[in-house]
């Protein structure tokens, strides 16, 4: 049971839609459609849509009076696994993901307040249950809601603070198979080494757990010229905890047992039967888990140049304190079972540049490109986050009904680069290395945007 073990403890720290959205780790930027439109530049220049509580706290001036906007990306992510020695290619079960998005605010000359929603880390990833890596987790989802009260300040024309607090709501499921021939059937003696053959199937495993933390969000624009606008926000770190249950079920693996069997039973017995035991008085017994997890801390600077009136030309940076995601350690109720798993995750750097042209007073153009760096290491890509280096393209339009409604619609295209990994896991407290990458992870995705803001 302990490889099973280590793969639920995997998901229930780390991983909505983030293995399939445009993000390094599983950190999702997609939250105003203006804004991703732009390639998800927006730190130095906000759009008038609330979206400054995610982008920027300090942006929220700009218009006068009540705003509310609520929104939706819609993530189709589609890839697959290609294993080294059969050549077989296992794909995506991934259905098309919403992540919804919403902000009001409140805004006078100098000064703003406002709510947002929104889900900045997050995973989902879906495998058939043919996948060799069903083993680690087949269908996983992860959301972490936050939602931010905000308040910024303008205390000269050409300065702008902003803070919010986050109160986040964690939720997590991971559901897996649990492979007979790895489990203990006979002291000292696994069912492989009697002749049962690996990855074969005979318990599901479901893990769901919900998780709370805090934070904090700051941010400031600079006017430094006419012409040019600067800006930096930092996102803190937040501690969680998970909190739940897993539960297993039986799956029939449909064995017989031979005459003369190290069971001492009959020939012909259901081996299902023998090892009932598992679930009921053995280590497959539904049980308490709990799992601590620090979500990255993240700082954005970023400068808009104003080319010509309604014209703008932006360029973000943005770093992430993945390195925090070191190692995951898993409490089950059963000490026994319980697990450290090294992660040993790399900080990323991120690049965005974005376009936003005004054609006229209702229409507005927008184009970006994103480039980013990988979190996990070559060594720890598997199925739960296959994630690596990822080059993503944009294209949006803003169109106002009135001066007092408007709709953004935005389409991203991610192409990540082909990445080496394992569908297996290192037992517990091992460092991984290498040694059980067995295959190719390819992954793309197509992200739709659309965000509706009104004024009062």
């Amino acid at each position: 049971m302990r490889k099973s073990v280590v793969f639920i403890a995997v998901l229930a720290g780390s991983v909505a839609a983030a293995s399939t959205a445009g993000a390094q780790g599983f950190q999702v930027n997609e939250h105003g459609t203006c804004v991703m439109g732009r390639g998800g530049a927006g730190v130095a220049a906000s759009c008038p849509d609330g979206s400054a509580m995610f982008y920027n706290p300090a942006g929220l001036f700009g218009r006068t009076g009540w705003t509310i906007s609520a929104g939706v990306t819609v993530i189709d992510a589609f890839g697959g696994f290609t294993d080294d020695l059969t050549g077989t290619k296992d794909d995506l079960a991934n259905g098309a993901i919403p992540v919804p998005h919403g902000f009001i605010t409140y805004a006078t000359d100098r000064l703003a307040v406002g709510l947002g929603v929104f889900v900045p880390y997050g995973l989902g990833t879906k495998w058939d249950t043919t996948f060799a890596g069903r083993f680690a987790g087949y269908d996983n989802d992860l959301r972490n809601i936050y939602v931010q009260p905000t308040l910024a300040f303008k205390p000269h024309p050409r300065l702008e603070l902003g803070a919010g607090v986050d109160f986040v709501l964690g939720h997590v499921t991971l559901t897996q198979r649990v492979d007979l021939s790895e489990q203990t059937a006979l002291p000292g003696i696994t069912f492989g080494q009697l002749g049962i053959a690996p990855m074969t199937d005979f318990a599901n495993g479901m893990l769901d757990g919900k998780g709370t933390g805090v934070g904090g969000h700051f941010g400031l624009t600079y006017q430094l010229h006419d012409r040019i606008a600067l800006g930096l926000r930092y996102m803190t770190r937040i501690s969680m905890r998970y909190e739940g249950t897993v539960e297993f079920t039986r799956v029939a693996t449909g064995i017989n047992l031979p005459p003369a069997n190290p069971f001492g039973v009959p020939a012909g017995t259901p081996l299902d039967s023998v090892v009932s035991s598992a679930f009921t008085a053995g280590p497959l017994v539904d049980q308490d888990v709990a799992a601590g997890v620090t979500l990255p801390d993240q700082l954005t600077a970023g400068v808009a140049f104003t080319v010509r009136p309604g014209l703008l030309l932006l360029v973000d940076y943005n770093w992430v304190h993945w390195s925090l995601f070191n190692e995951l350690p898993v409490n089950f109720a059963n000490p026994q079972l319980s697990s450290v798993t090294v992660e040993n995750y790399k900080n990323t750097h991120g690049v965005r540049v974005g376009i936003d042209w005004a054609t006229s007073s209702k229409l507005a153009v927008r184009g970006g490109y994103i480039f980013h760096t990988a979190a996990a290491p070559a060594e720890v890509v598997t199925p739960l986050l296959p994630e690596g280096k990822r080059n993503e393209f944009t294209v949006g339009l803003g169109y106002a009904f009135s001066d007092k409604l408007r709709a953004d619609v935005a389409y991203q295209y991610l192409s990540q680069m082909d990445r080496r990994g394992r569908t297996a896991e290192f037992p517990s407290g091992e460092q991984p290395t290498l040694d059980l990458n067995n295959g190719l992870y390819e992954f793309k995705a197509h992200l739709l945007g659309v965000t509706l803001t009104a004024g009062f």
